[in-house]
């Protein structure tokens, strides 16, 4: 096949050579064709779709050029064929919609984040943080595969507990934390990552009589993280409600220092979610290392640092991404009645709409998901000429905690349902589903970005892009504010899939709005069994029965 007129559009294209072959100033180029223009897109998929496996990676001119075909939910498009007879009968004892938890994906990404700290660093653990997916069973998955666990609350606590996490491996986070979920922390001498003064105080307190020691964290805030993401996104830059400034380091450090009873055992910090940029973890994790040698200056033994999670998923493709940024900007640069996002809504482009704007908040892809953001963390080379497994070995080889939640569960889960109806709206397809935004909760807080299909595929299907909209009564209640590449159109009554939603979405406010009832969770093993991580509620959990009376036992006050 003679493919290298088309190889050449695309690096020109790309800037990376002019139109009769020889170089741009652009060299050293390894370019993904998710980059070109979306009116050469189609041409440019329709092209690879002919390829073979060897034509996809060729060289032109001496630049290499990858034809990067893969989707990001072809694995669990995978498992959803493999495992169609199961989830059949969950359907039908169960019912819809049903959220799908496949636990060996979880246990592939699991071992991906040990895998990278065996082979870099291996002085340290991974902790599941619980949040991402609070139920038993997401729990056990986790002790089962060895993690420890980030908790947000007494009630994720008692879980790792009960579930077998040990103790050592638990770290209490949160900026509220109650007293009685210090106390519990306390008792079962788990690591509690320090928000504020008043914990301070309250740990004082506990600790008083001087009968144990709190293993303690100092959580920080601060640094400079400004224009990665939406400010909603991040939680260590200085807007946020977690954690010390960096500014009272010194003071937090002397203080601790005459504190017995106090145990320090090093510092913590959260970047946020889904981060998709390197150079923020980058400058995270170099002032987490520097303020580890403070501390140490001051005269503290810190053997500990948590870097939190934050570590993002690949939604989308690249070229899936990088089309509708370019589509989303060209929209809001000419209002195009081409609309690829709900009511024109800016996302990241909302500060600047130019031709140089960058796109400031949440992504959905990533050149370096999940793990491979941990190992790019180890190995990366600072300023100093060091690495970081440079800095953490001459700090005395601290125990590195990491804590995934979005990045170990997100890719392990699927949410089915089922349409109810199609309609236009502006000339725009809408496909509304039965389930609402309070069965994917993400995306109350920003728009997101899931992959999505009817199902079953058919031969014949002609793919089409459509809105998302869920069945309550709220006009926000819209599952997918960007318009999403079906297979086809589907009919009212066939089933619907969306990928990526192992994470948040079934659980972060989670609610019975519109008297509509939470739907269940269940996790298929890699042999087929299944388990029953919630029960869907049932009218009477939720509403009551008629007979029952409403009055307390308390008495009437006259």
């Amino acid at each position: 096949m003679n493919f290298e007129p088309i190889k050449l559009q695309c690096l020109s294209e790309l800037g990376f050579v002019n139109h009769d072959g020889s170089h741009t100033t652009r060299t050293h180029c390894f370019a993904h064709y998710g980059q070109l223009s979306m009116a050469f897109a189609d041409e440019c998929r329709e092209f690879g779709n002919k390829l073979t496996t060897q034509e996809k990676s060729t060289t032109i001119s001496g630049l290499e050029l990858e034809f990067n075909m893969t989707k990001t939910s072809d694995r669990l498009e995978a498992l959803l064929q493999e495992h169609a007879g199961v989830i059949d009968r969950l359907i039908d004892r169960y019912e819809l919609p049903l959220h799908v938890v496949f636990l060996e994906q979880f246990e592939t990404n699991a071992v991906g984040f040990k895998d990278v700290l065996q082979a870099s660093y291996p002085h340290g653990f991974v902790a599941l943080a619980i949040k991402s997916n609070p139920c038993r069973g997401a729990v056990r998955a986790a002790s089962n595969n060895g993690l420890g666990a980030d908790v947000a609350s007494e009630n994720e606590l008692k879980l790792a507990l009960e579930e077998g996490i040990p103790s050592n491996k638990i770290i209490c986070n949160g900026n509220a934390k109650s007293n009685r979920y210090l106390a519990m922390a306390l008792e079962a001498n788990c690591h509690i990552a320090i928000d504020n003064h008043d914990e301070i105080l309250e740990i004082e307190r506990l600790t008083a009589e001087r009968t144990r020691q709190a293993s303690v964290f100092l959580r920080f805030r601060g640094m400079p993280l400004a224009g990665l993401t939406s400010a909603d996104q991040t939680t260590a830059a200085d807007w946020t409600k977690f954690g010390f400034h960096i500014d009272e380091a010194a003071d937090l450090f002397s203080h601790f220092h005459d504190q017995p009873t106090l145990r320090f055992r090093g510092v913590s910090a959260h970047i946020g979610t889904q981060i998709a940029e390197p150079r923020g973890y980058e400058r995270l994790l170099d002032h987490l290392l520097q303020l580890t040698e403070e501390a140490r200056d001051h005269g503290l033994s810190p053997d500990v640092i948590d870097i939190g999670g934050g570590f993002p998923v690949a939604f989308l493709s690249e070229m899936e991404w990088r089309g509708f940024q370019r589509q989303l900007l060209e929209q809001l640069q000419v209002r195009s009645t081409k609309s690829v996002t709900w009511n024109n809504l800016p996302m990241g482009y909302a500060g600047d709409a130019s031709n140089k704007a960058e796109w400031i908040g949440k992504a959905y892809w990533s050149a370096v998901p999940q793990a491979q953001m941990l190992s790019h963390l180890l190995n990366y080379t600072f300023a100093d000429g060091r690495t970081c497994i440079d800095r953490l070995n001459a700090l005395g080889s601290p125990t590195l905690i990491v804590e995934p939640g979005r990045a170990l569960m997100a890719s392990t889960g699927i949410t089915l349902t089922q349409v109810a109806g199609t309609k236009t709206v502006l000339d725009h397809t809408i496909v509304s589903l039965e389930m609402g935004i309070n069965n994917h909760g993400t995306n109350l807080i920003s728009p997101d970005m899931f992959p999505a299909a009817v199902f079953p595929s058919r031969p014949d299907d002609e793919p089409i892009d459509a809105f998302l909209a869920g069945r309550l009564c709220f006009s926000g209640d819209m599952i997918s504010k960007t318009k999403v590449r079906l297979n086809r159109l589907p009919q009212r009554g066939e089933r619907f899939v969306l990928f990526h939603t192992g994470a948040y979405g079934a659980d972060h406010f989670a609610s019975n709005s519109c008297g509509f009832l939470r739907p269940g969770k269940v996790a298929i093993r890699s042999d087929g069994k299944t388990e029953v991580w919630r029960k869907p509620e049932a009218f009477n959990q939720v509403f009551g029965n008629p007979d029952e009376s409403l009055l307390t036992d308390e008495p009437a006050i006259s």
